[in-house]
């Protein structure tokens, strides 16, 4: 695992370089720390390649579209079969804000690094799994297909007491107010969108505005201490996107 590395063609690389105001790149929803969370919690390790201690990397091929999806995923640099098929299905669950030339969104044929290290994850994953096994006899759909709240039949649920309905009061009661914003008396609202996985974990987690003073990444910190049940769809548990609205409010008493 570790950190994930993007890799450019030479002929995109000459371009940004020879207008490097007109062109950017693509990029992960969330960015790399998005990416890096997301491998932590998602990766599946395959059992013959941890036992053997494999570390390295699988280069991952696409093309990223327009409109933020990939299409053709494929090895480009192999490391381990088990390995590269993993690779293949992680890279299939990022997000991504397409590349523009002058603001306008292009295609783009992009790569990317999925890092494997048997010890870090070894070490990891004896400390706390990230959410507790779902105990769902649901099968999960495998076509990465990504569903609105309008568009499931049974909405992702936080996985606490009272569900959805009580996550306002589970998201005040577990914030800490960041000294920062705390000084500068800072207040407002952060909106967080990210993904539910069918595994319960969430990937491709973004704040979609900025407030500062500490308050986005405490937002990030609070989302991420979630577990959530699965969005279900036809009988199947299904990937869905979810917004939160995390408030930053100071006491009048303790201002």
């Amino acid at each position: 695992m570790g950190r994930f590395t993007v890799l450019l063609p030479a002929y995109f690389l000459w371009a940004f370089t020879a207008s490097a105001q007109s062109f950017a790149a693509p990029e992960p929803y969330g960015g790399k720390q998005a990416v890096n969370w997301m491998l932590e919690q998602e990766q599946q390790f395959p059992a013959e390649a941890l036992a053997a201690g494999v570390k390295g990397d699988v280069i991952v091929a696409l093309k990223v579209m327009s409109d933020g999806t990939s299409r053709n995923v494929r090895v480009q640099v192999p490391l381990d079969p088990a390995c590269d098929a993993e690779a293949v299905r992680l890279a299939k669950l990022i997000r991504w804000k397409p590349a523009s030339v002058s603001g306008t969104p292009m295609d783009t044929d992009h790569s990317i690094a999925i890092p494997f290290n048997a010890k870090r994850y070894a070490k990891l994953h004896a400390r706390s799994e990230p959410c507790p096994p779902l105990g769902s006899t649901r099968t999960r759909d495998t076509s990465n297909t990504l569903y609105t709240d309008r568009e499931a039949d049974t909405l992702a649920a936080p996985r606490i007491p009272g569900g959805l309905r009580a996550l306002p009061q589970y998201l005040a009661d577990n914030l800490k107010y960041p000294p920062e914003a705390f000084r500068l008396d800072i207040q407002g609202k952060v909106t967080i969108e990210f993904v539910v996985e069918t595994s319960g974990n969430i990937s491709n987690l973004r704040t979609l505005n900025f407030l500062g003073g500490g308050c986005d990444d405490e937002a990030m910190r609070l989302a991420r201490s979630i577990c959530w049940s699965p969005a279900v769809k036809d009988g199947e548990l299904v990937r869905s996107v979810m917004k939160l609205d995390i408030l930053f409010r100071l006491n009048p008493s303790l201002r």
